[in-house]
């Protein structure tokens, strides 16, 4: 080893040694705690965390010097911007909205960039100008946590989750235009706007926007209006128009921007789109993603790589009842990656021939569907240049696989993209009422679920009836019908199989999403009223296929499904054809934080009603698992209570957990299914009665041995499922009997149910 060597390996290691340090101080609470019984699987959590800390100060400190293609202030000045709007988006939603604020405020004196944190250095927030803003769009994912590509921004900003106001002072770069930065208030030059998307069923409800705004103030930014929070469960369009209508002004007027304002520029559209002529073998038209190749490294799968993974097996989980409930598995060999029980896997899906075909038709795209044609941004500052991967795709390719048609059209994009392109009387009328009036766009578009096809075929209609003429008519150019359509998103499942039992192969159980629109509009557009979601009737149909064994394109690329009639199957539900469909699912891996105590002996309590079972499924798989691997090692006691609508129908994967428990048993006596099935009695009975109707069984096991509580349980608690109504009737059945059994308040039994979240002992996998 040369000299050079030794001394530079005798400053990796010191500074990996401070890397380490520093890591195991930031995160001293969670490794050592208040106190002595710090729990195990927190302590593996804690560890884990201090280890990836430690990672990520070492990648940190190498790249800690100025990289200027990461400077966003520099791109900004660059390409003449004043206004950077960054999003942090898990499904699209926060970066479609983000794409739709930058558009919106676009004018002679406010011009916009909108970009994606995770490709710019957080250490440049402090190089802002005061002639220049920020805006933050941000969801907040899973219990509390910042999107992923956030995740780094975050971290910096609050190094301390727990107590994020107890964050260090995050190292800025220190901008050659500026005075040296304030130690204490490094962003005092610094103005930025933020609006929040959540939802109101979740614990933590807009944690991420609350955090990011909390501490931008606490270092010296000053907030431009107040912090939108958008809500999910109620009508998170119409808080974003609210928010967007009352901070829009204030931008103006901040920028000094306030006098063009009535003449804010008409923006230009976000997409070009050209036909163009180019080698057939580089059209993608199968959904291709990454870089289109088949042999793509292991360590590049990911949300925007997904593995090609084999369906392996498919079935109907309930042939007897009224709905299809899935049971899906694909086999991940080959890919290295690598998942735990509680993790999701998200799958993309495409969609179905009759709802291309009908997008095809209105606008006038039937006889160019399958065209080459190439999608790139009109501004060449933008974050993405293109709409869609690889060189070229086709008309049809793009609604089939790269863009969600089935979303109801918000009432803001209804008048930016269609309402300025409706030249009748008619059609002005129709359009302009969806979008000035927000009680008609719910009553029509919400309630009949008009998606960008069905709303542009209710406006054929009306013209039709009013006799409006040909050239008269409503033409809704592509680019804008690219821009109505979010980019299809990954649906994410939580995973039904442990890996220690199979390692690579993946098990989905998902119920088949279908229901008719209820208005008298929706049942007289083409394809009827009938909705179906993406994504299960996708696997749906791939279940049918791999039962019935047909060929892997069966069906015309051509084919004109508008002219079909509709088959239903024995349920009554609508069978959907896919000309594409082979016999694989595009995949990824998403971590999750879900997870089962490391410590066996820990007890827990499951609830997933539903297919809410799907990660129980898992953790009642590798607890049977262990029970068979230790029979002489006792485990903490497991039990599930699982409701279904009917005991005959829709009782999944009932011998299945026989077998399983009678395994757990053998070492954890007290373990066992607890079943509720709604409609098999007069008076529906939910998970949450059983919780109460056992309620000495559930309180014997949170006390883990010992006498009484007097604080946080130890065992663990896991619900799956709804988040509007079952999840919070669950929270409250738990607090009723905790109280009830420790003789305490119901508001000192919801503060130790507080705390058990807080420590990981009550976890959350919920939908709404």
């Amino acid at each position: 080893m040369t000299v050079a060597a030794k001394i530079e390996w005798a400053d990796m290691m010191i500074v990996s040694g401070v890397v380490v340090g520093a890591a195991t101080f930031l995160f001293r609470k969670a490794l050592f705690g208040k106190g002595k019984n710090m729990d195990a699987s927190a302590a593996h959590r804690a560890a884990t965390l201090a280890a990836a800390a430690a990672a990520a100060g070492a990648s940190a400190g190498a790249k800690s010097e100025y990289n200027e293609a990461k400077d966003f202030v520099a791109k900004m000045r660059k390409a003449g911007k004043n206004v950077v709007v960054f999003y942090g988006s898990q499904t699209g939603t926060a970066e479609d909205f983000a794409t739709r604020l930058g558009k919106d405020m676009q004018s002679g004196g406010v011009r916009p960039l909108v970009l994606d944190p995770e490709s710019y250095d957080w250490q440049c927030l402090a190089s802002l100008g005061e002639d220049e803003l920020a805006v933050f769009v941000l969801a907040t994912s899973g219990e509390g946590e910042p999107t992923d590509n956030m995740e780094a921004w975050f971290d910096a900003l609050a190094s301390d989750r727990e107590n994020p106001e107890d964050s260090d002072i995050p190292e800025f770069h220190q901008p050659e235009d500026k005075d040296e930065l304030d130690p204490d208030m490094p962003l005092s030059s610094v103005s930025y706007a933020v609006f929040g998307l959540g939802n109101n069923t979740y614990e933590q409800f807009n944690h991420h926007a609350r955090v990011v705004d909390g501490r931008l103030r606490a270092l010296g930014a000053t907030r431009i209006g107040e912090r939108g929070e958008g809500d999910d469960d109620v009508d998170i369009e119409e808080d974003f128009s609210k928010w967007k209508a009352a901070t829009v002004p204030l931008i103006r007027e901040y920028l000094g921007a306030s006098d063009d304002s009535d003449q804010a520029q008409v923006p230009q559209p976000t997409w070009a789109v050209a036909e163009i002529e180019i080698d057939a073998t580089k059209v993608w038209t199968h959904g291709e993603m990454g870089d289109g190749s088949a042999s793509q490294t292991p360590a590049a799968y990911s949300t925007h790589r997904p593995f090609t993974a084999p369906i392996t097996v498919a079935t109907d989980l309930t042939p007897t009842g009224d709905r299809h409930v899935l049971h899906v598995e694909v086999d991940l060999e080959g890919s290295n990656m690598h998942y735990e029980a509680g993790d999701h896997i998200g799958v993309y899906a495409a969609n179905s021939d009759a709802e291309v075909d009908l997008m095809l038709h209105v606008l006038g795209l039937q006889d160019r569907a399958d065209t080459p044609i190439s999608v790139r941004a009109t501004d060449p500052f933008a974050a993405q240049q293109t709409l869609f991967p690889g060189a070229a795709t086709t008309y049809r390719a793009a609604f089939r696989h790269y863009l969600d048609i089935a979303a109801p059209v918000p009432r803001s994009q209804i008048a930016s993209l269609v309402l300025p392109h409706a030249r009748s009387a008619a059609a002005r009328e129709f359009l302009g009422q969806l979008a000035d009036d927000k009680d008609a766009h719910a009553a029509v578009v919400g309630a009949g679920c008009l998606t960008p096809a069905r709303l542009l075929a209710a406006v054929q209609q009306i013209e039709t009836a009013a006799g409006v003429s040909e050239n008269e008519r409503l033409s809704l150019p592509v680019a804008e019908a690219f821009e109505l359509c979010q980019r299809m998103q990954a649906r994410l499942y939580s995973i039904s199989s442990s890996a220690r039992v199979t390692p690579t192969r993946v098990s989905i159980t998902a119920v088949v999403l279908q229901y008719d629109a209820q208005t008298e509009l929706a049942s007289h557009l083409p394809l009827g009223a009938r909705r179906c979601g993406v994504a299960t009737n996708y696997l749906l149909a791939a279940t049918d296929k791999l039962n019935s064994g047909s060929p892997d394109l069966e069906v015309s690329l051509t084919a004109d499904a508008l002219k079909q009639p509709p088959i239903f199957d024995s349920k009554g539900q609508v069978v959907r054809s896919y000309a594409v469909l082979p016999p694989t699912l595009p995949v990824f891996i998403r971590r999750s934080t879900f997870r089962l105590p490391a410590d066996v002996t820990t007890p827990i309590i499951m609830v997933g009603p539903g297919t809410g079972l799907a990660p129980m499924r898992a953790f009642v798989q590798e607890r049977a698992l262990l029970a068979r691997e230790n029979p002489d090692k006792n485990q903490g006691t497991s039990l599930l209570f699982f409701g279904a609508r009917t005991e005959a129908h829709d009782y999944t994967y009932r011998e299945e957990l026989a077998t399983l428990f009678g395994d757990i048993q053998k070492v954890a006596p007290e373990s066992r299914v607890i079943t509720a099935f709604s409609r098999d009695q007069q008076q529906k009975i939910y998970v949450q009665h059983r919780l109460a109707e056992n309620a000495d069984l559930v309180y014997r096991t949170l006390l883990c041995g010992k006498d009484k509580l007097n604080g946080p349980p130890r065992a663990h608690i896991y619900v799956c499922g709804d988040a509007k109504m079952m999840a919070k009737d669950v929270a409250r059945a738990l607090v009723t009997l905790i109280s009830e059994h420790e003789g305490v308040s119901e508001d000192t039994a919801s503060k130790w149910v507080s705390e058990m979240r807080r420590l990981s002992r009550y976890q959350e996998d919920v939908w709404s």
